[in-house]
């Protein structure tokens, strides 16, 4: 990349500062209104402990249980057939799908397949199903996305 499209790239201090200027105005409505909000809920250190809280497993377990979630004997057998090893590993995977040829993988790069729609849950135990069935590999990752529109 040529060094003068590089430096288009710079932010300058004057720059910075109209940024912090822009923030720390009292007479800005928008960052005020985003701070008392905050406050509200007592701050970034509350809101990110909380947070984390909501995100525990025991803590996530215990709410669909206190929901009477449909989905909670599904979660649990996906848990039981992880516990058990009831999924390929990279390994016998590999070796299915090179009749055990031995070749290097490069595992810095590895591809991670995201799904980005855990509200279709039932998809996410029909293919745990069918993994374990034909030692096939899931997906790496999941996201959920709480109200996407497609």
């Amino acid at each position: 990349m040529p060094d003068d499209l590089r430096k288009k790239l710079q932010i300058t201090a004057k720059r910075f500062k109209e940024i912090n200027d822009f923030l720390l105005d009292p007479k800005n409505e928008q960052v005020s209104a985003i701070l008392k909000l905050v406050k509200k809920y007592g701050g970034p250190e509350a809101i990110n402990h909380k947070a984390a809280e909501a995100r525990k497993l025991e803590n996530l377990l215990a709410r669909l249980e206190k929901e009477n979630s449909p989905y909670l004997k599904d979660v649990k057998w996906l848990m039981a057939r992880r516990d058990a090893g009831a999924f390929v590993s990279m390994k016998e995977y590999r070796e299915k799908i090179l009749g055990g040829a031995k070749k290097k993988f490069n595992e810095k790069n590895a591809v991670t397949l995201e799904i980005s729609s855990l509200q279709f849950f039932p998809f996410l135990i029909a293919e745990a199903k069918q993994a374990i069935a034909n030692r096939e590999l899931m997906p790496g990752r999941y996201i959920r996305v709480r109200n996407m529109k497609e």
